[in-house]
């Protein structure tokens, strides 16, 4: 599905005025196009910089000359001219995401980067991701409020998309993902892929490392050191995280109570909830609600 397309405008003397001289929405000669997974017919030879996402249904991926394994939540950058090939399993579940060089031009000049995340370099390196399953949902939310702007006829709608664009790409700058390299072990990614899903769908009732140990039939001590040697983060920080977002989000935006909230995250003494939030984020719930 085509989402935008713009023709740049505005000569002088026969000479293209430079990108710094007009708006995104001016400068921006190629169009941006979002395509469902499902119907991928395979890529070669396209002029296009790519952002590749998989939910499900994916076996392998390949780039030119290179296979690796495919993972739920599996964000690849891929850059013109490589040919992308994918083997599924079933109906496969994502989205591929194009978009010109002359718009990744626009990010550069913005001076838009990225920590640990390799954003199309001119290196043979595929920036390859297993995203959160948290982050996979917002990203997944992003390309289809892009896709749903694309469509309409909002004013401005433009820099709607170049904004929620650039945060897909932030999202993939997360700590909580991992980014694959031509030395991970598949096993080990499968584990904290598999920890990863299991904490965002127990993290309100599930607080100990043990906890997910048992159900994963390893022992605390193996997890925590697979999730700090792939993540760079312990096991416990990770399901600690999950709960202050959710604890964060509904300080802000519920009418809850504090105690309320507490219980919904699986604290039955709320005292003990408080002194956990304020160690993580500084302040009392009370404090950040109000402030």
């Amino acid at each position: 599905m085509e989402l935008l397309e713009y023709t740049r405008t505005g000569s002088s003397d026969n000479n293209e005025k430079t990108i710094e001289n007009f708006p995104l929405a001016k400068a921006t000669e190629k169009h941006i196009s979002i395509q469902r997974l499902n119907y991928f017919p395979g890529l070669g030879n396209d002029k296009h910089y790519k952002i590749l996402w998989i939910l499900r249904g994916v076996k392998t991926v390949m780039i030119n000359d290179e296979i690796f394994n495919s993972y739920p939540n599996l964000l690849v950058l891929i850059s013109p001219g490589q040919k992308l090939k994918i083997e599924t399993t079933e109906e496969p579940e994502g989205w591929i995401l194009r978009f010109s060089t002359t718009y990744l031009n626009l990010l550069r000049h913005e001076n838009f980067a990225l920590g640990n995340v390799n954003l199309f370099s001119d290196s043979d390196k595929i920036p390859k991701i297993v995203l959160s399953p948290k982050i996979g949902e917002r990203i997944h939310s992003l390309a289809g409020m892009i896709d749903e702007l694309a469509g309409s006829h909002i004013p401005k709608k433009e820099n709607a998309i170049h904004s929620l664009f650039k945060a897909i790409l932030i999202y993939c700058d997360s700590r909580c993902n991992v980014s694959l390299d031509k030395n991970a072990n598949p096993q080990e990614i499968r584990i904290v892929s598999n920890f990863k899903q299991l904490v965002t769908d127990n993290f309100t009732r599930l607080h100990m490392v043990s906890d997910y140990a048992k159900i994963m039939n390893i022992s605390p001590k193996y997890l925590n050191q697979i999730v700090k040697q792939i993540m760079g983060v312990t096991a416990k920080q990770v399901i600690q995280e999950q709960i202050i977002i959710k604890a964060r989000r509904e300080l802000k935006f519920s009418n809850s109570s504090i105690k309320e909230i507490a219980f919904s995250l699986g604290y039955s003494d709320p005292f003990h909830f408080s002194n956990f939030f304020k160690d993580s984020v500084g302040s009392s719930p009370t404090l950040y609600r109000n402030r």
